[in-house]
């Protein structure tokens, strides 16, 4: 499948291992996955949803996964000896998303890098028929809905082919919105019923970013906000 990818893996890694985390990630993580073929890595910690923290990969195409440099780093993630241990072995989500063709709004390339100090990810089971009458609601108004509570970008996916990483477990739509302060509690409830109600709360995500560091100062491990449960 063609077309810029928006790679998300969720993993659940306990309060106390998030400073060696981020530590991993910026030192040692992200210079591999760049090497590996990614043109964007970000990291965001969780105030809400199923996973503490959902890391977003971003490349052109779904081939990257079938290139040498991906096959090098697998082999290289699977012997990094400065892995923290607090992170091995736990349980994760990969899912590979394509862009919605009239998506990202309101006028950003598809490829454009992920920017963003905080994210707010809604997923619902959907076939194309459902993506395009969201795709027309956010053409027709909801985006710019969105857009006036303080969202800065607005993605619609659609899962693509799995990657060679694993299966995702996750549902066949999403609908990622970019802020620069922390999404309003409740902000479902200004879609649409019909969207709405597809929604699971459980499977979402909002989230600050830990890698790179936040425009916000203030948003440093000591000091983000905790987690309250839901996305909705």
């Amino acid at each position: 499948m063609s077309g810029p990818v928006f790679y998300v893996v969720e993993i659940e890694p306990a309060a106390e291992a998030l400073p060696a985390f981020a530590e991993w990630y910026a030192s040692v993580h992200a210079p591999h996955l760049f090497n590996a073929g990614f043109n964007n890595c970000t990291s965001y910690v969780g105030v809400s949803g199923t996973m503490a923290v959902v890391d977003i990969y971003q490349a052109g195409d779904w081939a990257m996964f079938q290139q040498p440099a991906f096959d090098r780093y697998r082999d290289i993630a699977a012997t990094d000896p400065w892995r923290p241990p607090a992170i091995r072995g736990l349980p994760n989500s990969r899912t590979v998303y394509h862009h919605h063709p009239s998506t990202p709004v309101p006028s950003r390339d598809a490829a454009a890098p992920l920017d963003a100090d905080w994210i707010l990810i809604w997923r619902f089971e959907g076939d194309a028929a459902l993506e395009e009458r969201i795709a027309a609601w956010l053409t027709e108004g909801g985006g710019a809905t969105l857009i006036d509570h303080g969202a800065r970008q607005i993605r619609l996916l659609h899962r693509g082919r799995d990657a060679p990483t694993g299966p995702s477990i996750r549902p066949a739509l999403s609908l990622v919105t970019e802020w620069a302060a922390q999404p309003p509690y409740g902000l479902a409830a200004t879609l649409p019923g019909w969207l709405s109600s597809r929604i699971d709360p459980a499977l979402g995500f909002a989230g600050w970013r830990l890698y790179p560091w936040a425009r916000d100062p203030a948003l440093r491990l000591a000091t983000a906000p905790k987690r309250i449960g839901t996305t909705a």
